[in-house]
């Protein structure tokens, strides 16, 4: 399997929003034993011909229900099983795929990056406090993945929401895979001189946070959740839509209220500080890994489109 990794737990959680923390722990990963292969599921995720996902990243995917995987204070429901292959087709297809299909060298960019366990949960994890998980990722060796009983490869909603979506989430703990291993780039957290740590949540609006140069509320917090956010934000959002809300200046000109025309330039300058860190991260995975993200984004919204259209994704 992978090499041992210290636990350092991310996790996202919705309260009316999204989440992710950081725990340490002096504990080592110890990934559980691989499964007996008995049910058909099993076959397609372990020997399925040199196609799955463990024959070729040696990554075992959790789908039968173990208590070990949610805290005791957890609430959640199993993944139902007809589920479980279309889930990972849409792993290889919308967050693999559009990665290996971008240059020559990307294969080992996920061989070296990609987590050694995937779980699949059906619900989201419901907290004894109220909150809800969306999903979450330790430390580059487990993501899980939730709410995937109400897979709907025709919601895009339910796939690209970049509050929640399926692909939001995978995209946006992958990231923070990458930096655990290498880093953020040089000067991209001087770029934006306030980041609001723990008073994210405390009424901020997302033209306040691009107003400090941030996609998202939760990417006020630091760097690193402004780091993920934005290349979320960059590869799950259709060009258009990203470039009009984070990149693109408004005229202002055409405004004539006071508090109108103050707002939009503020919104205006932010906008300037996040085609900075858009700028920066593109060149930061060019170098590190000869990976042109514009081509992985495309990529993936062409397949987007296609499966929100059609509803199947091609063998």
């Amino acid at each position: 399997m992978k090499k041992t990794i210290k636990y350092i737990i991310l996790t996202i959680i919705l309260v009316q929003f999204t989440q992710c923390t950081t725990n340490d722990s002096n504990g080592l990963y110890v990934p559980p034993s691989d499964p007996v292969i008995s049910h058909p599921n099993d076959i397609y995720l372990y020997a399925n011909g040199g196609k799955s996902l463990f024959e070729r990243y040696n990554t075992a995917t959790r789908w039968r229900w173990n208590d070990n995987f949610i805290d005791p204070t957890q609430r959640a429901t199993p993944i139902e099983s007809d589920f479980v292959i279309p889930t990972s087709k849409l792993v290889d297809y919308l967050w693999i795929g559009p990665y290996t299909t971008s240059s020559n060298t990307a294969e080992n960019f996920i061989k070296e990056l990609f987590p050694a366990e995937l779980v699949y949960i059906g619900s989201y994890i419901f907290n004894d406090d109220g909150t809800i998980l969306l999903g979450y990722a330790e430390g580059g060796a487990r993501v899980t993945l939730l709410n995937l009983n109400n897979l709907d490869f025709q919601n895009r909603n339910w796939l690209a929401n970049p509050g929640g979506g399926v692909l939001a989430t995978v995209h946006h703990e992958f990231s923070h895979i990458v930096h655990q291993n290498y880093g953020i780039p040089v000067g991209f957290n001087t770029i934006s001189d306030t980041y609001l740590g723990n008073n994210w949540s405390n009424g901020v609006t997302r033209d306040d946070a691009i107003k400090l140069g941030m996609v998202r509320n939760y990417g006020t917090l630091n760097e690193y959740e402004d780091f993920c956010e934005i290349i979320s934000h960059f590869l799950v959002v259709d060009q258009a839509t990203f470039e009009a809300d984070f990149i693109t200046q408004q005229d202002c000109s055409t405004l004539t209220d006071a508090d109108a025309i103050v707002n939009c330039r503020e919104l205006n300058e932010g906008r300037k500080l996040i085609k900075q860190k858009v700028d920066l991260v593109l060149e930061f995975y060019k170098n590190n890994f000869n990976i042109d993200l514009e081509v992985v984004r495309d990529t993936l919204q062409a397949r987007l489109t296609n499966l929100v259209a059609t509803g199947v994704i091609p063998d």
